[in-house]
């Protein structure tokens, strides 16, 4: 099973709910140790990966190391692998893919708040430095790389940000139409934090996982435990007060991803 979502869009949280179920393992909090193996981040100019990239020696070694770490129903949250959904079939098409997905001004509030977290969440030097993002250093990218970095290396750091939750989001939108329906199930992270109880419950029982008792009272202490990411406590459209102009000027960016998640 994958939980796939933007950068910062909750993933995290909802991992350490699903954990809370005695029939789920993984091999670590994010998978990089499986995904980046055989593709290793100095080698690629992206973290984008395609069904051509899987290797019998990749298939091998990854079936392996999760039958040996992860005994049980194995699930993965690595948030760069919304850039790799064909990649992930190709390894594994009978997978369940749970996509979680957040409104855009949180999202993309929250990745602004990370570059700015230096050097935390760095994941890339790159070869050639961003020019728009000063006072950060232009050779360090944070989070998932898009495929046309470049094309933003003039661009500010709101824009960088707007455009890998639109990238991640609409890979994975686009990449889902063309696999069957019930592979895919959706959490909403505006429902997963109103009603958390309620949406775990859900959740579960859609991935054919007991409720159980354990899972129940971690979920409704949801908004009382910030995950191991977190920056700053919790609060409804933190954005207002800590990004409100930059937020407000990337809107018209991630207008038309918002409406096609809206729709889900």
């Amino acid at each position: 099973m994958f939980l796939i979502g933007c950068p910062r869009s909750g993933t995290s949280a909802l991992l350490q709910v699903l954990l809370r179920s005695p029939e789920l393992r993984t091999v670590q909090l994010e998978g990089h140790i499986l995904w980046d193996a055989f593709h290793p981040r100095k080698q690629r100019d992206s973290d984008a990966l395609v069904e051509a990239h899987v290797s019998d020696r990749e298939r091998a070694y990854v079936y392996l190391a999760i039958r040996v770490f992860a005994r049980g129903r194995f699930v993965d949250k690595t948030p760069e692998n919304c850039l790799r959904i064909p990649y992930l079939d190709a390894l594994f098409p009978d997978a369940t893919f749970v996509f979680l997905h957040r409104n855009a001004a949180g999202n993309v509030n929250s990745l602004i708040e990370g570059w700015r977290a230096r050097p935390r969440f760095v994941t890339h030097r790159l070869p050639e430095p961003l020019e728009g993002i000063a006072p950060l250093d232009g050779h360090l990218w944070s989070f998932a790389l898009l495929p046309e970095w470049r094309k933003l290396r003039r661009a500010s750091l709101e824009e960088i940000c707007a455009r890998q939750y639109v990238v991640c989001n609409e890979t994975v939108l686009d990449a889902r139409a063309g696999m069957a329906t019930r592979r895919w199930l959706d959490v909403s992270y505006d429902r997963l934090v109103a009603a958390p109880v309620d949406e775990t419950r859900r959740l579960l029982r859609e991935l054919g996982l007991a409720v159980t008792p354990e899972v129940e009272r971690y979920a409704a202490e949801l908004d009382r435990r910030p995950s191991g990411t977190t920056l700053t406590s919790p609060a409804r459209d933190k954005w207002r007060v800590q990004n409100p102009e930059a937020i407000e000027r990337i809107l018209p960016l991630v207008a038309k991803t918002e409406r096609r998640l809206a729709a889900l």
